[in-house]
Protein backbone atom coordinates (compact mmCIF):
# COMPACT_ATOMS: atom_id res chain seq x y z
CA UNK A 1 0.00 0.00 0.00
CA UNK A 2 1.54 3.37 -0.97
CA UNK A 3 2.44 5.72 1.87
CA UNK A 4 0.26 8.80 2.04
CA UNK A 5 2.24 12.03 1.76
CA UNK A 6 1.10 14.09 4.75
CA UNK A 7 3.37 17.06 4.12
CA UNK A 8 1.53 20.36 4.33
CA UNK A 9 1.65 23.00 1.63
CA UNK A 10 3.43 26.29 2.44
CA UNK A 11 1.28 29.08 3.86
CA UNK A 12 -0.39 31.28 1.27
CA UNK A 13 0.35 34.70 2.74
CA UNK A 14 -2.37 37.30 2.24
CA UNK A 15 -0.75 40.65 2.90
CA UNK A 16 -1.24 44.11 1.49
CA UNK A 17 2.10 44.57 -0.21
CA UNK A 18 5.42 45.96 1.00
CA UNK A 19 5.78 46.95 4.64
CA UNK A 20 8.50 48.88 6.51
CA UNK A 21 8.64 45.90 8.91
CA UNK A 22 9.59 43.40 6.19
CA UNK A 23 12.80 43.11 4.12
CA UNK A 24 13.02 44.25 0.51
CA UNK A 25 12.46 41.93 -2.40
CA UNK A 26 16.19 41.43 -3.07
CA UNK A 27 17.68 38.58 -1.08
CA UNK A 28 14.42 37.44 0.51
CA UNK A 29 14.99 33.78 -0.32
CA UNK A 30 18.54 33.94 1.01
CA UNK A 31 17.26 35.52 4.24
CA UNK A 32 14.59 32.83 4.56
CA UNK A 33 17.23 30.10 4.25
CA UNK A 34 19.52 31.80 6.78
CA UNK A 35 16.60 31.93 9.21
CA UNK A 36 15.92 28.25 8.53
CA UNK A 37 19.55 27.53 9.37
CA UNK A 38 19.24 29.50 12.60
CA UNK A 39 16.12 27.52 13.51
CA UNK A 40 17.95 24.26 12.89
CA UNK A 41 20.90 25.52 14.95
CA UNK A 42 18.59 26.17 17.89
CA UNK A 43 17.38 22.58 17.58
CA UNK A 44 20.94 21.24 17.32
CA UNK A 45 22.16 23.16 20.37
CA UNK A 46 19.07 22.22 22.41
CA UNK A 47 19.47 18.51 21.68
CA UNK A 48 23.19 18.68 22.40
CA UNK A 49 22.40 20.20 25.78
CA UNK A 50 20.04 17.27 26.44
CA UNK A 51 22.68 14.72 25.42
CA UNK A 52 21.91 13.84 21.79
CA UNK A 53 25.16 13.90 19.80
CA UNK A 54 25.41 15.52 16.37
CA UNK A 55 25.97 12.11 14.82
CA UNK A 56 22.75 10.83 16.41
CA UNK A 57 20.93 14.00 15.35
CA UNK A 58 22.05 13.53 11.76
CA UNK A 59 20.66 9.99 11.74
CA UNK A 60 17.30 11.08 13.18
CA UNK A 61 17.12 14.00 10.74
CA UNK A 62 17.69 11.68 7.79
CA UNK A 63 14.94 9.34 9.02
CA UNK A 64 12.59 12.30 9.46
CA UNK A 65 13.27 13.54 5.93
CA UNK A 66 12.57 10.16 4.32
CA UNK A 67 8.85 10.07 4.99
CA UNK A 68 5.81 11.60 6.72
CA UNK A 69 5.69 11.99 10.47
CA UNK A 70 4.37 8.90 12.26
CA UNK A 71 0.85 9.11 13.62
CA UNK A 72 2.04 7.94 17.04
CA UNK A 73 3.99 10.65 18.85
CA UNK A 74 6.49 9.31 21.40
CA UNK A 75 6.43 12.70 23.16
CA UNK A 76 2.68 12.42 23.75
CA UNK A 77 2.94 8.83 24.96
CA UNK A 78 5.77 9.74 27.36
CA UNK A 79 4.01 12.80 28.77
CA UNK A 80 0.56 11.20 29.00
CA UNK A 81 0.95 10.02 32.60
CA UNK A 82 2.33 13.39 33.71
CA UNK A 83 -0.60 15.19 32.07
CA UNK A 84 -3.06 12.74 33.65
CA UNK A 85 -1.72 13.33 37.16
CA UNK A 86 -1.78 17.10 36.55
CA UNK A 87 -5.46 16.72 35.58
CA UNK A 88 -6.03 14.74 38.76
CA UNK A 89 -4.59 17.56 40.87
CA UNK A 90 -6.73 20.08 38.98
CA UNK A 91 -9.82 18.01 39.72
CA UNK A 92 -8.82 17.97 43.38
CA UNK A 93 -8.83 21.77 43.37
CA UNK A 94 -11.94 22.26 41.21
CA UNK A 95 -14.39 19.47 42.09
CA UNK A 96 -16.63 20.51 44.98
CA UNK A 97 -16.51 16.96 46.38
CA UNK A 98 -12.81 17.47 47.12
CA UNK A 99 -13.02 21.04 48.44
CA UNK A 100 -13.75 22.54 51.82
CA UNK A 101 -16.69 24.99 52.19
CA UNK A 102 -14.21 27.88 51.82
CA UNK A 103 -13.02 26.49 48.48
CA UNK A 104 -9.63 25.17 49.58
CA UNK A 105 -8.65 21.58 48.66
CA UNK A 106 -9.58 19.06 51.33
CA UNK A 107 -7.01 16.89 53.06
CA UNK A 108 -7.80 13.49 51.54
CA UNK A 109 -7.51 9.99 52.95
CA UNK A 110 -5.17 8.03 50.70
CA UNK A 111 -7.25 4.85 50.61
CA UNK A 112 -10.95 4.08 50.57
CA UNK A 113 -14.12 5.02 48.75
CA UNK A 114 -15.73 8.42 48.40
CA UNK A 115 -13.63 11.58 48.43
CA UNK A 116 -10.21 9.93 48.61
CA UNK A 117 -7.00 10.06 46.63
CA UNK A 118 -7.61 6.47 45.58
CA UNK A 119 -10.92 7.47 43.96
CA UNK A 120 -9.22 10.28 42.04
CA UNK A 121 -6.34 8.02 41.00
CA UNK A 122 -8.67 5.34 39.63
CA UNK A 123 -10.37 7.94 37.45
CA UNK A 124 -7.28 9.65 36.03
CA UNK A 125 -4.43 7.12 36.26
CA UNK A 126 -6.05 3.69 36.62
CA UNK A 127 -2.85 1.86 35.62
CA UNK A 128 -0.82 3.37 38.50
CA UNK A 129 -0.79 2.04 42.04
CA UNK A 130 -1.99 4.44 44.71
CA UNK A 131 1.44 4.37 46.37
CA UNK A 132 3.07 5.45 43.07
CA UNK A 133 0.53 8.25 42.76
CA UNK A 134 1.39 9.47 46.26
CA UNK A 135 5.10 9.39 45.42
CA UNK A 136 4.51 11.28 42.17
CA UNK A 137 2.45 14.12 43.63
CA UNK A 138 4.64 14.60 46.70
CA UNK A 139 7.89 14.42 44.73
CA UNK A 140 6.89 16.35 41.60
CA UNK A 141 3.84 18.32 42.77
CA UNK A 142 2.89 20.61 45.65
CA UNK A 143 1.32 17.89 47.79
CA UNK A 144 2.46 16.58 51.17
CA UNK A 145 1.83 13.45 53.20
CA UNK A 146 -0.30 14.15 56.27
CA UNK A 147 -0.40 12.00 59.41
CA UNK A 148 0.73 8.93 57.52
CA UNK A 149 -2.57 7.98 55.88
CA UNK A 150 -3.67 11.29 54.35
CA UNK A 151 -2.35 13.71 51.75
CA UNK A 152 -2.77 17.47 51.39
CA UNK A 153 -2.52 19.73 48.34
CA UNK A 154 -0.52 22.61 49.80
CA UNK A 155 0.05 24.69 46.67
CA UNK A 156 -0.80 24.89 43.00
CA UNK A 157 -2.01 21.95 40.93
CA UNK A 158 1.02 22.11 38.63
CA UNK A 159 3.32 19.12 38.28
CA UNK A 160 7.05 19.43 37.60
CA UNK A 161 8.33 16.98 34.99
CA UNK A 162 11.01 14.49 36.10
CA UNK A 163 14.56 15.66 35.34
CA UNK A 164 15.53 13.12 32.69
CA UNK A 165 16.80 13.64 29.14
CA UNK A 166 13.82 11.82 27.63
CA UNK A 167 11.15 13.77 29.52
CA UNK A 168 12.99 17.06 28.94
CA UNK A 169 13.07 16.48 25.18
CA UNK A 170 9.44 15.32 25.15
CA UNK A 171 8.44 18.53 26.97
CA UNK A 172 10.43 20.63 24.51
CA UNK A 173 8.91 18.85 21.49
CA UNK A 174 5.41 19.37 22.90
CA UNK A 175 6.04 23.07 23.57
CA UNK A 176 7.59 23.74 20.15
CA UNK A 177 4.78 21.90 18.35
CA UNK A 178 2.12 23.93 20.17
CA UNK A 179 3.85 27.28 19.66
CA UNK A 180 4.52 26.47 15.99
CA UNK A 181 0.88 25.57 15.30
CA UNK A 182 -0.30 28.90 16.72
CA UNK A 183 2.35 31.00 14.94
CA UNK A 184 1.68 29.30 11.58
CA UNK A 185 -2.09 29.56 11.92
CA UNK A 186 -1.83 33.27 12.74
CA UNK A 187 0.51 33.82 9.78
CA UNK A 188 -2.15 32.37 7.46
CA UNK A 189 -4.75 34.97 8.48
CA UNK A 190 -5.34 37.93 6.13
CA UNK A 191 -3.29 40.97 7.04
CA UNK A 192 -5.30 43.75 8.67
CA UNK A 193 -8.05 41.47 9.98
CA UNK A 194 -7.88 41.90 13.75
CA UNK A 195 -9.02 39.49 16.45
CA UNK A 196 -8.73 36.46 14.23
CA UNK A 197 -6.47 33.48 14.81
CA UNK A 198 -5.15 32.72 18.28
CA UNK A 199 -3.78 35.07 20.91
CA UNK A 200 0.00 35.18 20.75
CA UNK A 201 2.14 37.84 22.37
CA UNK A 202 5.58 38.39 23.88
CA UNK A 203 6.45 41.12 26.38
CA UNK A 204 10.06 42.28 26.06
CA UNK A 205 12.36 44.51 28.05
CA UNK A 206 15.81 44.81 29.62
CA UNK A 207 16.69 44.11 33.27
CA UNK A 208 19.87 43.68 35.23
CA UNK A 209 20.56 40.25 36.74
CA UNK A 210 19.35 41.44 40.15
CA UNK A 211 16.25 43.09 38.71
CA UNK A 212 15.47 39.97 36.70
CA UNK A 213 15.64 37.75 39.80
CA UNK A 214 13.21 40.08 41.57
CA UNK A 215 10.97 40.28 38.50
CA UNK A 216 10.52 36.53 38.13
CA UNK A 217 9.63 36.18 41.80
CA UNK A 218 6.92 38.84 41.51
CA UNK A 219 5.59 37.44 38.25
CA UNK A 220 5.56 33.84 39.52
CA UNK A 221 2.65 34.57 41.87
CA UNK A 222 0.75 36.65 39.34
CA UNK A 223 1.17 34.14 36.53
CA UNK A 224 0.20 31.21 38.74
CA UNK A 225 -2.98 33.04 39.73
CA UNK A 226 -3.72 33.72 36.07
CA UNK A 227 -3.12 30.07 35.17
CA UNK A 228 -5.51 28.93 37.90
CA UNK A 229 -8.23 31.24 36.52
CA UNK A 230 -7.54 30.23 32.92
CA UNK A 231 -7.66 26.55 33.82
CA UNK A 232 -11.11 26.99 35.32
CA UNK A 233 -12.47 27.62 31.82
CA UNK A 234 -11.16 24.33 30.45
CA UNK A 235 -12.61 20.87 30.75
CA UNK A 236 -10.29 18.18 32.01
CA UNK A 237 -9.28 15.48 29.54
CA UNK A 238 -11.94 12.83 29.17
CA UNK A 239 -10.23 9.46 29.24
CA UNK A 240 -13.38 7.57 28.25
CA UNK A 241 -13.20 8.49 24.58
CA UNK A 242 -15.45 11.55 24.42
CA UNK A 243 -14.56 13.76 21.47
CA UNK A 244 -12.48 16.84 22.05
CA UNK A 245 -9.05 18.23 21.25
CA UNK A 246 -6.32 19.22 23.72
CA UNK A 247 -6.14 23.00 24.01
CA UNK A 248 -5.03 25.64 26.45
CA UNK A 249 -2.42 28.33 26.95
CA UNK A 250 1.33 28.28 27.59
CA UNK A 251 3.26 30.83 29.64
CA UNK A 252 6.98 31.02 30.27
CA UNK A 253 9.56 33.54 31.40
CA UNK A 254 12.68 33.87 29.26
CA UNK A 255 16.03 35.63 29.21
CA UNK A 256 18.29 35.86 26.16
CA UNK A 257 21.82 35.03 27.24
Amino acid sequence: MPTRDRRKKPISYRNRGASPLTPGIDGKRDLLLRLAQEFQQVSIESMEAIGVTRKEQKATFQRAMRGPAPRDRPSTALMERTFAIADMLSSWRRDKRYREPDGTPRVLPIHGKGATLETLARKFVPTMSVSDVVTAITRHGEAAAYRGDKVALVGASMLLAPKTAEVTLASLVTLVRRVASTVLLNASQPEGRKRTGRFERQVNGVLSERQFDQYIQVMRTQLQDFCDRAEAGLELADRKGRKGKPCGIGIFVYRDD
